[in-house]
């Protein structure tokens, strides 16, 4: 009775060890693909920095969806192409930057939550804020499918 005893306890051992190292080695081989979406994000601010709004309406799946502060949804590649043409309108190109990733996900789905900046043609800092992006794999390339973003609170300036 005594060995049966000792025997469970070890396998009961073995067992725990494994669950608690299985993620871990299965979560190094499912790492999202960061170097992969950050380039998709230098290619989007290329293409907005340039005001080729139809480039960037091409960087989002078919049903990709824009899911702007304040506004309706925003779905396909046209849709969102008119969106920024319509936004942008007469105006030079802004920059934009984005930083302080974070990333979720896997080879076939990544959830990005980074910040973005948008700046003028002078340099000077129109936007600060936040956004959500879940990109999906689509054939050997990656497409942007949802986009969210809202800013943070205004701007402090000259010291108040």
């Amino acid at each position: 009775m005594q060995q049966i005893r000792l025997c469970a306890a070890a396998l009961a051992a073995c067992v725990s060890f494994f669950m608690f190292t299985g993620p871990a080695t299965a979560g190094d081989s499912q790492r999202p693909p960061e170097a992969a979406i950050k380039a998709e994000n230098a290619r989007w601010a290329d293409a907005f920095g340039r005001g080729d709004y139809e480039a960037i309406g091409h960087l989002y799946t078919n049903d990709g969806t824009l899911l702007p502060p304040g506004g309706d949804k925003v779905t396909g590649s046209s849709a969102i192409t008119g969106y920024f043409t319509k936004g942008y309108a007469g105006s030079k190109p802004d920059t934009v930057s984005f930083s302080n990733y974070e990333f979720y996900g896997n080879d076939r789905i990544v959830t990005e939550v980074s910040d973005a900046e948008i700046r003028d043609p002078g340099g000077k800092l129109k936007f600060r804020g936040k956004q959500i992006l879940i990109f999906l794999k689509q054939g050997d390339a990656w497409k942007l499918h949802r986009d969210i973003w809202n800013d943070y609170a205004a701007l402090k300036t000259d010291g108040h």
